[in-house]
């Protein structure tokens, strides 16, 4: 990969100057003393040939494989940079959003924070500097329509991209032709792929992969679909005083998610465990034979091929149905995983040379092969000749549509829309009708 990246280079913050016409009425020894009291007073509160500190917080540093190729890239720039202590914090994805809140209105908050794309970033956007002469200076090249994402609605850019993201189908092919399936012909069809969930539960075979704890599995399941039932248009204004909620599509992607619940076509042991740290491995054991995965960061096609084999992992991208406006859409992020720096941040210098570090050749390498990220870079290349998963890949990315995540107006009804997954899905307490009249209540504020 072709980058350009500027040079380590010193970080002074403070500067000494020397003081003159000092008259002190004490003994020579007792003014040294005085002379190095001061200096390790000053050393201590890092004004004096102390090392600066930075801080990086994020929301994936608690899973193992990203910890492990993290800690590659930070201990490369703590190399290159000695005189900088970087100190990286991760969180669980539930715990992250609360306390990354809370630190920032108390002013204590990271120099550096990683953010989703959509409520995460428009709701810290005050919080955020701005990077567009980062960008100038740094000889990057992001994809436009990546950026784009990235800009508040003055045009100010407050993120850079690390990622774009997808949601998308995974399916064991050596489990499909266990059960006579055809393993290079995907049940994309609404109606065909209801008959192989049927085809492999009745030969013992578990179909869908699930954690749905915080809802995910039927949270990507609702995503996909509204991409591909709905026009970019109609998504842009789904949560609108309720307009996407109001549809007979909405409620036919309620009522489908419902139906593969109660023909058991879910992994019955996954509803009230974590998605990434029970769906994803039971998929990759091959428990299951398909999963909604992602694209991007974990779940997604380098963890399946690495445990399954290159031959035996397929992707499709969406269902297709008759009454959709885009059948088989694929559902994209431009922009998914967002680091940003912290506009109270006094080692704004530090953080410059931290993120051309992160998005330099060396680090995109181990990102990519190590976790299998996928960076909206012009230049970024990727090991399609070991991973042929991506050609299939690439080829679903020429008919993309819109996450509606990107639209949705607060980290509210994001959550909202979790708690109503769960009671309809998981534990099956309130009906279609109660899900939709109590979700389109709310909405009428937005």
């Amino acid at each position: 990969m072709n980058v350009t990246r500027n040079a380590p280079k010193k970080l002074w913050i403070f500067t000494i100057k020397p003081v003159y016409h000092v008259e002190v009425n004490c003994t020579i020894k007792f003014f040294r003393s005085i002379l190095i009291s001061l200096i390790f007073m000053l050393t201590g509160m890092g004004l004096l040939g102390a090392e600066s500190s930075l801080t990086v917080w994020d929301f994936k540093y608690t899973d193992h494989r990203t910890e492990i190729a993290i800690n590659r890239i930070d201990n490369l720039f703590r190399k290159s940079n000695p005189d900088i202590t970087l100190i990286h914090k991760g969180f669980f994805d539930q715990e992250y959003i609360p306390a990354l809140r809370a630190a920032l209105l108390a002013g204590t908050g990271p120099d550096i924070l990683w953010l989703h794309m959509g409520p995460e970033l428009a709701e810290n956007q005050p919080y955020l500097e701005s990077l567009d002469d980062f960008l100038d200076n740094s000889g990057l090249l992001f994809r436009s329509a990546s950026l784009d994402y990235c800009r508040d609605d003055t045009g100010a850019l407050k993120a850079l991209p690390l990622t774009f993201q997808g949601i998308g189908w995974y399916y064991n092919k050596e489990l499909f032709r266990s059960v006579g399936l055809d393993p290079e012909n995907p049940p994309d069809d609404w109606y065909d792929f209801l008959i192989a969930c049927k085809t492999l539960k009745n030969q013992g075979i578990t179909p869908i992969a699930m954690g749905n704890n915080r809802p995910m599995t039927t949270e990507f399941l609702r995503r996909s679909l509204i991409t591909a039932f709905f026009t970019e248009e109609e998504i842009e204004s789904f949560y609108d005083q309720g307009q996407g909620p109001g549809t007979e599509r909405f409620r036919m992607i309620l009522a489908f998610g419902r139906e593969l619940r109660d023909k058991g076509y879910f992994d019955e042991s996954g509803v009230y465990r974590p998605y990434f740290n029970y769906a994803s491995d039971s998929f990759s054991q091959g428990k299951s034979a398909m999963i909604l995965g992602l694209l991007s960061d974990i779940a997604h096609w380098k963890n399946f091929t690495d445990s399954l084999g290159r031959e035996n992992v397929g992707y499709f991208p969406n269902l297709i149905h008759p009454g959709m406006k885009r059948p088989g859409a694929q559902l994209l992020q431009d922009a998914g995983v967002l680091v940003a720096i912290n506009k109270a941040s006094e080692n704004k210098e530090a953080a410059s040379l931290y993120l051309n570090h992160l998005f330099s050749g060396e680090s995109q390498e181990i990102l990519t092969e190590d976790l299998g990220m996928l960076i909206p870079l012009e230049e970024s290349v990727l090991p399609v000749d070991d991973y042929p998963l991506l050609e299939q890949i690439y080829h679903a990315l020429q008919n993309t549509g819109t996450d509606p995540e990107m639209s949705v107006p607060s980290n509210y009804i994001k959550d909202l829309q979790y708690r109503l997954d769960d009671l309809l899905i998981n534990s099956r307490e309130i009906t279609i009708n109660e899900y939709l009249k109590k979700f389109r209540d709310e909405l009428k504020l937005y």
